[in-house]
């Protein structure tokens, strides 16, 4: 069983290392003709310059890799619309890969590679939380499940950001080695192997790069108010729109409803109460913009897959 890692220009290391430390792992567990053939590769060059000004040799290039049964890509950094670009030949070789029967898996934003193959088309995917907006604007035919932490479809595998990748290597041990190989390198890693989705580690991040002022004026307006009671035709009335228009160009603009937006930043404020303070969660509820305790808590979920108290056990700096 061939098992490559694909290393790109600006990659962060342990997007690349981390899989093969795990996988390296997972070798020592079995009897040598049972262990992957595990390498790193480069595009079209063994020094491939990293993220942090680190480098990295790799074992070989694509130009003298001809067949593999499994390719990881490693994460790409932070894409954005204007700088995303990828070798045709790179985007090739991994299209015949797959055409020869290689699985194919993605870890963080290396899911922008394996989406530019074509292969993610209408097909399930996640990637960083961070970069959904970007990632939907370049790919519109992939089903994006941004808080799915793992995504398989067919033969392609994805995984979501950061240490996610300690995840997917852990499945693809499973899916290769069996559970108990799985168990025993979760074990030695001090890998939680709990981990479903990543949206109760995501922030929410207003989009803020549009140019309609009105909606800007907006925003300033909720950064300052999102707390306080009030209906969406108040809103409406302060930039004098009619509810309707206002509802239209707010989401034109932000990709967000009203109200979808309000409701996120209380959360995003809720967030930080739960992981600074020894509040009651319905007292936090109510500073977060919520009378209603039980509706809080139900939200709550909603938005990060947590309950309030889940939340603030995994995530508070204070002591309980």
């Amino acid at each position: 069983m061939k098992c490559t890692i694909l290393a790109l220009t600006g990659c962060p290391v342990s997007s690349v290392t981390g899989p093969l430390e795990i996988l390296s792992l997972a070798n020592s567990f079995v009897a040598p003709q049972g262990a992957m053939d595990l390498s790193i590769l480069g595009e079209s060059d063994q020094q491939i310059s990293c993220a942090n000004k680190l480098t990295l040799t790799a074992h070989n290039t694509i130009n003298n890799v001809n067949q593999t049964d499994i390719i990881i890509i490693g994460a790409i950094g932070k894409p954005s619309e204007k700088s995303f670009h990828i070798r045709p030949e790179t985007l090739n070789w991994i299209r015949h890969q797959h055409q020869q029967g290689a699985q194919i898996v993605s870890i963080c934003t290396g899911a922008f590679v394996l989406a530019a193959t074509g292969l993610l088309d209408n097909k399930q995917a996640t990637t960083h939380w961070a970069c959904e907006r970007v990632f939907k604007a370049l790919f519109p035919k992939v089903l994006l499940q941004v808080n799915a932490l793992l995504t398989q479809d067919g033969s392609v595998f994805c995984s979501g950001g950061a240490s996610a990748y300690q995840d997917m290597t852990l499945f693809l041990i499973r899916q290769h080695f069996g559970d108990l190989i799985a168990h025993q390198c979760a074990k030695a890693m001090l890998i939680d192997l709990d981990r479903r989705q990543q949206n109760n580690y995501a922030q929410f991040q207003p989009s803020r790069q549009h140019n309609d002022s009105l909606i800007h004026t907006l925003q300033d307006w909720l950064d300052q108010n999102a707390t306080s009671q009030f209906q969406v035709a108040i809103l409406a009335n302060q930039i004098h729109l009619s509810e309707r228009q206002l509802k239209r160009r707010f989401k034109q603009a932000t990709g967000e409803s009203p109200l979808n937006y309000i409701q996120a930043l209380r959360i995003e404020i809720a967030k930080y109460k739960l992981e600074n303070s020894n509040d009651h969660i319905a007292a936090i509820g109510r500073k977060s913009g919520y009378e209603d305790t039980r509706f809080f808590r139900q939200l709550f979920k909603r938005y990060t897959g947590l309950s309030p108290s889940e939340y603030r056990s995994k995530s508070s700096f204070i002591p309980l």
